[in-house]
């Protein structure tokens, strides 16, 4: 009689490089276009919650990673942000200075390398938890 192992493998999913890697180049063009509208001056407020949503997203995961500098760079996107919100109430327009535009290209790099070294698994719960505070109305709509 065979002694049977009381080992069972659990199901992994993929990191978020083998998922992100078929549509790599056409995800990393719509996000590096985001900041490019609010630098070209067509950014409208949809760019706005979508830069918006990938920084809770961010800081979401890095939170539950403790992820020091993550955490450090989503609290830094709050400047620009608020920024944005001042000026598009102030003129009806949405745009950023100089200072501005370099941390939000520094922030679309960063989001892109932290995601590609992460589980899908963390993605997906992220997601759930700003569709759920989206839901509960925590967080405020367009600037």
């Amino acid at each position: 009689m065979r002694k049977r192992s009381s080992y069972r493998p659990r199901p992994l999913t993929p990191p978020m490089l083998v998922n992100r890697g078929l549509l790599e180049a056409d995800i990393e063009n719509r996000e590096r276009m985001l900041v490019e509208a609010f630098s070209g001056g067509w950014a409208t407020t949809e760019h706005f919650d979508n830069i918006a949503d990938m920084r809770n997203l961010l800081t979401i995961a890095a939170t539950y990673k403790r992820d020091q500098s993550m955490l450090n760079l989503c609290d830094a996107m709050r400047i620009p942000m608020a920024n944005l919100r001042e000026r598009h109430a102030r003129t009806g327009r949405l745009g950023l200075t100089g200072d501005e535009l370099q941390l939000m290209r520094h922030f679309i790099d960063a989001y892109r390398d932290f995601w590609i070294r992460q589980p899908v698994k963390l993605y997906l719960i992220a997601c759930d938890a700003l569709n759920d505070a989206h839901k509960s109305g925590l967080l405020r709509a367009a600037a």
